[in-house]
This record gives structure tokens, sequence and C-alpha cells, in this order.
């Protein structure tokens, strides 16, 4: 017996040493970006494994600390990713590695992490130190693996499937779906993008449900793969890169659609993206539209008169704005505007004064601040000193406002004339005195000096809101009075088109000509 039992051992024994010697040599030939533990595959944010308590617990220590306390810098080589440089080159562990690379990718500004260059020094920073905790926190969560039911090893070679996990239904699928629609408006679509990304090997079967990681086709024929929950594992992201190149993996999520839409633009292959574009129509008054994304799909897209104009939560464009963009080659896309915006505000008006002679000109700004002057007529000098002396003077124009006499007259060099409307000052009288030579702006400036309202000239914006996709700049005086209608006034001699009327009237303005 004893030699039997004896005999057992001892062939258990060898058995182990050549199952450890058969193991080597494959666990040695492994691609470290697959040397992860299975229960990886079941680690998302929706379920969280139950924690194992007792005195066997497991309380692995975390290999953050090889990072340089102060961080380090490292240059990217051929093969190089961001989670392989992590666990290989400074030891951290997959969990440690993928809480990291958040943290390189805003120190960098890196917005995708697969289009990473040979050579570029990109800054580690050192790991939080929270994350050890976090992360042994994970590790000692764990459940233990369930022992086998016999001591038969694993079969080698046989086929399993992996599923990724899918997150619990949200409510921003709805916005991945107004993303679709524009997307396939922009981009030539491809075939096979609902069905579910399936990857075949004589080992394993991958497939993710196309509901929750949808796909979107890129300019190169490739896929774009959006993970707005971060929920694919290193592990599966390992496998899709390494079998199907092709697609991108975008991890950003839809409750952030600019950021998500920022990501898949950059990814997606166009031949210029510019975020924050403006485009300006005229130059005084000039119109600027204000857009999210400009998109030139191809080299010739500006040639060709096809670029895109891509808004996020921008008020929606007014039809007039849209179609002057339309002639001038600018397709506007609008997947989550907003309804133009219920402007409800005190009356804000707008007097636009003609091209007319000087004496005209002044009656047009007169009529604006709804003063209606007398015309030549005759002012005697002396009249309230009742001394039997009549002298008159001819006044180009004259007015009471608000009790105050005033008089408005053009100075033709004649230094008696000039005299004469000082004395009237001396009774009274507010007298301007225009130059031949003034413009609308100097006979402004000097009648509403003279008239003690306060106004500036200048280049003001008369539409300028948060979220509007456009604003609207001209040129003219602002005048700021309570005696005006609704308190205020904008006096310009520009000309007004059609589409600048309609962005006016829109915005609560009222638009009088003089």
């Amino acid at each position: 017996m004893f030699s039997c039992a004896y005999t057992r051992k001892t062939l258990a024994f060898l058995l182990t040493i050549a199952a450890s010697a058969t193991a080597q040599p494959l666990r040695a030939a492994m691609d470290p970006r697959f040397e992860l533990s299975p229960q990886a595959l079941e680690e998302t944010p929706a379920r969280k494994p139950a924690a194992k308590s007792g005195r066997h617990a497991a309380h692995p220590r975390s290999r953050a600390g090889q990072l340089p306390k102060n961080g380090t810098t490292y240059v990217i080589k051929p093969g190089d990713n961001l989670q392989k440089v992590l666990v290989r080159s400074f030891g951290l562990s997959d969990n440690e590695a993928e809480v990291l690379i958040e943290g390189i990718c805003r120190k960098n500004n890196i917005r995708n992490i697969r289009h990473l260059k040979v050579g570029q020094r990109i800054q580690i920073p050192a790991p939080d130190h929270r994350m050890e905790g976090a992360t042994a926190a994970r590790e000692t969560d764990r459940p233990a693996p369930a022992e086998p039911a016999s001591a038969e090893p694993a079969a080698v070679g046989k086929t399993f499937t992996l599923t990724a996990p899918s997150p619990a239904a949200y409510d921003e699928l709805e916005t991945l779906r107004q993303i679709k629609g524009v997307w396939d408006s922009i981009v030539p679509p491809k075939d096979g993008l609902s069905k579910p990304l399936t990857l075949h090997s004589p080992t394993f079967t991958l497939t993710l449900d196309p509901k929750r990681y949808p796909m979107y086709a890129t300019m190169d024929g490739g896929r774009i793969l959006v993970d707005g929950k971060n929920t694919i594992p290193p592990l599966v992201k390992a496998l899709i890169e390494e079998k199907e190149p092709s697609v991108q993996i975008v991890s950003e999520a839809p409750a952030n659609a600019r950021q998500l839409l920022a990501t898949m633009l950059e990814t997606a292959g166009f031949y210029s993206v510019e975020e924050n574009f403006n485009l300006e129509f005229g130059a005084d008054p000039k119109v600027t539209v204000h857009s999210d994304f400009k998109i030139e799909k191809t080299a010739d897209s500006l040639i060709n008169q096809d670029v895109i104009l891509l808004n996020n939560e921008r008020h929606a464009l007014p039809t007039a704005l849209r179609e002057v963009l339309g002639k001038n080659g600018f397709t506007v896309y609008e997947p989550f505007a907003a309804p133009s915006p219920l402007i409800v505000r005190p009356p804000r008006n707008v007097a636009q004064i003609g091209a007319f002679a000087q004496p005209e000109m002044v009656d047009a700004i007169l009529a604006s601040l709804e003063v209606s002057p007398e015309r030549d007529r005759p002012l005697n000098v002396f009249e309230a000193d009742d001394n039997g002396i009549s002298l008159s003077v001819k006044a180009d124009r004259s007015f009471v406002r608000n009790g105050q006499k005033y008089v408005i007259t053009r100075f033709d060099g004649d230094a008696v004339t000039y005299t004469l409307f000082r004395i009237l000052e001396t009774k009274g009288y507010r007298v301007i005195i225009l130059d031949r030579n003034d413009g609308f702006r100097k006979s402004t400036e000097k009648i509403l000096s003279g008239m003690k309202i306060r106004g500036t000239y200048g280049r003001h914006d008369l539409i300028r809101e948060e979220g509007l996709p456009y604003s609207v700049q001209m040129s003219g005086f602002w005048l700021d009075d309570p005696s005006l209608p609704g308190g205020s006034l904008f006096l310009t001699d520009l000309a007004i088109d059609r589409v600048e009327r309609s962005l006016l009237l829109e915005n609560g303005f009222n638009i009088y000509t003089r």
C-alpha cells in the first residue's frame, strides 16, 4: 500500500511539473494586452461583484507606485498604446491604467487615444493617491473563482463566446439616433452598420449589441463604434483593435452631445473640421453666423460649394439666413436645435435715415426724435425786451421740446448772423449751429448734444444673444433717453437689406425708414 500510494503521489507531482513546463512557452508568447483576468469581462458600472469577506479575503498590493511621484515623460514607440505603456513599462494593473488614461488625455489634450504618433512626447501624471485604494478595493471585492468540478485541465483550443456587457437602456439613445440621421446625410452610408459587430477566430466569437454600441461610417470606408457609457472592457477593446482595425471606438457620453460630435468628426477622416467657426456677411451692417463646426469633406469642398455647418444646441437659424448660406455653398445641419426664442422685451426702435441733403436729413433726424420743427421762421432778437426795436433773424429750424426752445441753423460765414444767434441764446434759446459740410454723424452729434440726449456713435451689437447662431452689428447712434419711445433708439444712415431687416424684426425691433 505504501509503495502504491507513493507511486501515485510521485506520478501526480511529475504530471504537474510537465504541465507547468508545457504552459510556460504559451504564456511567454501571449500578447500582453490580453493578459487579463476573466473577471475583467464582468466589471461594468451597471453591475459590481459582491464583496468578498472573511479572513481569506485577498488584499493585493497596487503597483502604481512604480511611477515617479511627480509623473514622467514618455516617447511613443511603434506599436504603443496607452494601456500597453502603463501596464508593461510602469507596472500598473489594467484597472489602474484605465483610470490613469483619462488623466493623461486631459493633460496632453488627447481626444483620440488611437491617434498617437511615433515620437510624440506625452506627460504621464502621477496616479491619484486615491486610485491605489480604489483599485485595491475593486480587487478585494471580487468573488473568488469557483473551484472546478473535477481536476480535469481546461480543454485547449475549445471555442468560447465573448458577449460584451450591455448597459441599461438610457435616454441618450435618442441623442444617438439624432446624430445618426445627420451623419448619414454627411458621410456616404456603409452597408451593415445596423448589424451587430461580430468578430470570429478559431477560439472565440465576439458580438456587440448594435443598439447599445451603434456604428457610424467614416469617409475612408471604416466605422466608428460609440461606447457612450464606456462599458467595453479593455480586453474587448484590444480584441477589436487587433482583429478589426477599421473600427475606431469613441468613448464619449451622449449626454455631452457636443464633445461626442467633436470626437466623431475628428475620427471620421474629413479633410477639415473647424470648431467655433464664424462666417461674416457684409462689412457694415455685418451679419455673423456662428457655427459649432465647419466641415470640409474633401479638398475640393470649397471649390464645389459643398461645406457643412453643424450646430449642436444653438437656436435654429432663421429661414432667410439659411437661404443666404445655401446660395453661398453652405449646408446647415441642426440636429438638436431649439425653437427660435419668443422675444419679449420693451420696444426697440431703429430709425434708418436716407441719403438726403442736409436740410432734409435734419428733418429726418428730428422726426426720429418725434420733433416737428417750424422751417425758416423769423425770430425777433429783442422781442422779450419790449424796447420798441424789432430785429429778426431767420432760423432754418425751430421747435419747443419739454418746455425748452431750440433753434437749428447753418453757419454761412457771416459774422453778424453768427452774433445774432448767440444773442438768441441769452434770450433763452438753445442754438445748434451746423456747418454746411456736416454729414449725418457730425450733424447728429451736434443735435443730440444741443438737446442733451445721451447717445454714443459706434458699431453696436444690435443682436447678440446667448445660444443664437448669429449676431448683427451696425454703426450708428445708440440713444438712451426716458423721453424717447421705449427709452431707447438706434439711429443710422446705413441701408438695411432684406435679411438684416428680417433678423431685426424677429428679435423684436421696430424699423422706421425716414
